[in-house]
């Protein structure tokens, strides 16, 4: 939607059903690869796989494919063969994809009553960056893995481990893991507003951390390859919300903060997670993942924040815009969680010329699938176009002021960062 998608971004094909799909290029008959399970299967044929691609080019954006992880041979070993032919395929066509193999593997046996060793799966994965070596066009793509859930017991972080030092390390460009919150079957409001479930994903970030540093080296970056509010599909009625939003720009500000590279959002469409709803309209998140895209840059600034725990605030470099084009702009963002007018100061930022204000709020209550930037409802154009991000000129203050239950980017420009500073 829209012509103004910032890069880089990716659209990532995966989830349970990754490891349920076999790839037929058309015009040929399928194959039974599973002879010793029965799973639902799924067909991608190399029509749609072509349809997939040409989406992604023209939203400037480069496809993840995860592939299916549970083709075995009897021994155990990952089955290769279908890889192949979807390899070759995409060769031919010169199709540029970066690889998965396998969607949360630790949950096989509850998802597929089937088991996969970590370290097999370590195995596996140097035997598919070996492949991916042997063709031309897929030689430095990336591979990511383990794309294990949240480490959030010490058989996970073993698995983790195990897959890690069976080879896993060596073989990945970015090592990755999935988080949410909490389940989206009995999820209430009051945790979309409890402090103690956005401090959640910086205790899950440490784990992971904790469980790398027994690595000899463990200089590789760090994703979190697929993330939203809640599991099975998100919450009714809330992860779709305004309401839900809050945890999505402090899922941002967090893990940059926290040194995670990239962050993958679950998902497109369908679930109560959606970035857009049935009728193909964004939700909220939508909304906010587009602001972030526009306006925050990808470098970290650290600053020294003075107000209640209530208000959550990140720091970057802001992103080059013909509104701010000259001197070193900052963006702080974040969310007020109170149902009162917050109040901030921001001491290191005195020396900004000017402020512009971008907030969110909702145009009706925190249940509302419409968002308001400064009180004006956001809506598509005609031919789905972006409308005019419209920001407010505030005057520079020591003390910031934001709304209640309201999402702020502020950008500060003309400051004396040196750290960005135009190249």
């Amino acid at each position: 939607m829209g012509s103004r998608i910032s890069t880089p971004a990716y659209l990532r094909i995966g989830g349970n059903q990754a490891d349920q799909i076999v790839f037929v290029q058309d015009g040929l008959s399928g194959t039974n690869y599973r002879s010793e399970s029965e799973f639902d299967e799924y067909i991608l044929s190399g029509s749609d796989w072509l349809q997939l691609h040409h989406l992604a080019r023209q939203a400037g954006i480069k496809v993840i494919y995860d592939l299916n992880s549970l083709l075995r041979f009897v021994n155990g070993s990952w089955n290769s063969e279908n890889a192949q032919q979807m390899l070759s395929f995409s060769q031919q066509h010169k199709l540029e994809v970066d690889w998965e193999l396998g969607n949360e593997p630790n949950s096989y046996p509850k998802k597929f009553d089937t088991v996969v060793n970590a370290s097999q799966l370590g195995r596996d994965f140097v035997g598919l960056r070996e492949l991916l070596n042997g063709y031309s066009w897929y030689e430095n793509s990336l591979l990511i893995g383990p794309s294990t859930t949240r480490l959030r017991t010490k058989d996970i972080e073993d698995y983790f481990l195990h897959f890690l030092e069976s080879g896993g390390f060596e073989s990945v460009g970015a090592i990755t893991f999935h988080h949410y919150y909490f389940s989206g079957m009995n999820a209430t409001s009051r945790e979309f507003l409890d402090l103690s479930t956005f401090d959640y994903l910086e205790y899950c970030i440490d784990t992971v951390k904790s469980v790398l540093s027994l690595l000899p080296s463990a200089d590789k970056p760090l994703w979190l390859g697929e993330t939203s509010t809640a599991w099975h599909g998100g919450a009714p009625n809330m992860s779709d919300r305004f309401l839900g939003s809050f945890l999505w720009i402090d899922k941002l500000g967090l893990s940059a903060k926290m040194g995670i590279d990239v962050v993958v959002r679950q998902s497109i469409f369908k679930g109560d997670y959606a970035l857009l709803n049935q009728s193909y309209y964004p939700n909220p998140d939508w909304w906010v993942s587009v602001l972030y895209k526009e306006l925050v840059g990808t470098k970290v600034i650290t600053t020294e924040t003075e107000g209640k725990a209530e208000i959550r605030l990140y720091a970057h470099c802001a992103r080059p815009n013909s509104i701010w084009a000259s001197g070193s702009s900052v963006v702080v963002f974040g969310v007020n969680l109170q149902d009162e007018v917050g109040f901030v100061q921001i001491k290191e930022l005195r020396s900004a010329s000017q402020v512009y204000s971008y907030e969110l709020s909702s145009n009706e209550t925190l249940f509302s699938q419409f968002v308001q930037l400064n009180g004006e409802t956001l809506q598509l154009r005609q031919n789905s176009n972006l409308p005019a991000f419209r920001p407010t000129v505030i005057e520079r203050t020591e003390t910031m002021t934001i709304s209640p239950y309201a999402i702020v980017f502020w950008v500060f420009t003309d400051t004396d960062l040196e750290a960005c500073a135009p190249e």
